[in-house]
């Protein structure tokens, strides 16, 4: 283990992190959340999450006061996390999903800025901006359950769910905000309430400007590299 953990410290503190948290979250979005939808499978799903939260503090975080920030955020989100597992209740519902939202808008903004600091660049950059577009279908999908909590008739679906029942609010949310990142919009799932199509326009616009700024910011830093050079 003495040997591990300075191998580890250097990992994270390379831009091999970045590629690494994408990995997590595409196993995350893509296999995990859907298998998570089946009961026994829902433990290994909030494990993986709270995993992504932590690990991408310490990739994101280099500052030695906001890394302690990150990973203080990150712990009170696990914690939370598993409250909300052993006991589903709507404050708790509504507090986790609250703490998720900030720490990955904070995560987001913290990958943004190492993904697009000043060198060259090189693969693992690119795949930490990828891992942003996702997290902005994660941070769309959250701040979704946090409008339909609070206004429950905020969005109009074609397949109906128990009332209160979280589990399927949260996968059919999940699965609207990244239809409407990539623009799909399939209309099973329409938002009726002002604030949830605020959101859903703000989230149409964030996913098309995203990867156009991306690539103009990419062939900058490239270009700039290599007049250095």
């Amino acid at each position: 283990m003495k040997r591990l953990l300075p191998y580890l410290r250097r990992m994270w503190a390379t831009d091999v992190a970045l590629t690494m948290l994408l990995v997590f979250l595409l196993i995350f979005i893509f296999l995990l959340f859907p298998m998570g939808q089946i009961g026994s499978v829902k433990f290994l799903t909030n494990l993986v999450f709270s995993f992504i939260l932590i690990t991408g503090a310490i990739a994101a975080a280099k500052n030695r006061i906001l890394k302690r920030l990150v990973l203080l955020w990150s712990i009170l989100a696990f914690v939370f996390i598993w409250v909300r597992h052993l006991f589903p209740h709507q404050a708790f519902v509504f507090a986790t999903t609250s703490l998720s939202l900030a720490f990955l808008l904070l995560l987001a903004f913290l990958i943004l800025g190492q993904a697009f600091r000043e060198g060259p660049t090189t693969s693992h950059r690119i795949m930490g901006a990828v891992a942003v577009y996702l997290l902005l279908g994660l941070i769309w999908s959250l701040a979704y359950q946090l409008t339909a909590l609070c206004v429950p008739n905020a969005f109009i679906m074609q397949t109906p769910f128990a009332a209160g029942d979280t589990q399927s609010l949260e996968s059919h949310l999940f699965y609207f905000s990244f239809i409407s990142l990539t623009s799909i919009g399939f209309g099973d799932i329409v938002a009726v309430h002002p604030m949830a199509r605020m959101l859903v326009i703000l989230e149409g616009v964030t996913g098309q400007l995203f990867p156009v700024i991306l690539i103009a910011r990419l062939v900058s830093l490239h270009v700039e590299t290599k007049h250095k050079k």
